[in-house]
């Protein structure tokens, strides 16, 4: 990415491309699966789909977790022949290229069924996810962002499940992690495109949401 496109206010056209990409793939599956599809099957139809609208292909593998897969969001995980069940979540990762090389990256989390603590848990990453959104503003240090995580996190009983410790992570027209993570220890100003992605769960599912937000110098803007 040329080096002076981080310090427009407005994302690049071929930024917001890919990430709408991304989001109607992420949310078109979490609206179609159904009961009894497995991961590895939704997986293939992802990619199929990717292309299908355009794009090359994934710059890091799709995942999808169904039940106590959505313990893990990793690009190493790889689909298995668990199947949805009809009272169950399953999340889904998507990170499309566009013809012209650039990247997007959504996360959307499904629920099938009635279960109301699964319900509670999908209601409270939603929460925390808006407001990670409301509170972006220019010149935020990535640090400062995953501290509003914690403290937005706190009160859910809830425990993050990323197993490197981070909310998100910069990304670029055809890079990612050039800035490093959303976390505590990272006093990165952020400039550019971050993807923020709050996980969390219990011992026996996880949520996750997760969206592309642009700093520019005197505006944020959410990617949607």
């Amino acid at each position: 990415m040329n080096a002076d496109m981080s310090l427009a206010d407005e994302p690049p056209e071929g930024l917001v491309r890919a990430q709408r990409l991304a989001i109607r793939v992420a949310e078109e599956f979490a609206e179609s699966v159904q009961p009894g599809m497995t991961e590895r099957q939704v997986h293939d139809a992802i990619d199929e789909r990717v292309i299908e609208l355009g794009g090359t292909g994934v710059w890091t593998p799709t995942v999808v977790g169904f039940g106590i897969g959505t313990l893990s969001c990793f690009p190493t995980d790889v689909p298995s022949v668990r199947p949805l069940w009809n009272i169950d979540l399953g999340t889904i990762d998507v990170h499309p290229i566009t013809q012209d090389g650039w990247w997007g990256d959504c996360t959307r989390t499904l629920i099938r069924g009635g279960n109301v603590p699964q319900q509670q848990a999908l209601d409270a990453v939603e929460r925390i996810h808006e407001g990670l959104l409301s509170s972006a503003r220019p010149g935020m240090r990535a640090c400062d962002w995953y501290a509003e995580f914690r403290s937005a996190l706190e009160p859910t009983g809830l425990v993050p499940l990323d197993r490197l410790g981070n909310i998100g992570h910069s990304l670029t027209q055809d890079s990612s992690y050039d800035l490093g993570y959303i976390d505590a220890y990272n006093a990165t100003v952020m400039t550019g495109a971050w993807a923020v992605e709050p996980f969390i769960g219990n011992h026996l599912y996880g949520v996750k949401r997760e969206d592309v937000v642009w700093f520019g110098p005197s505006k944020v803007t959410v990617i949607s």
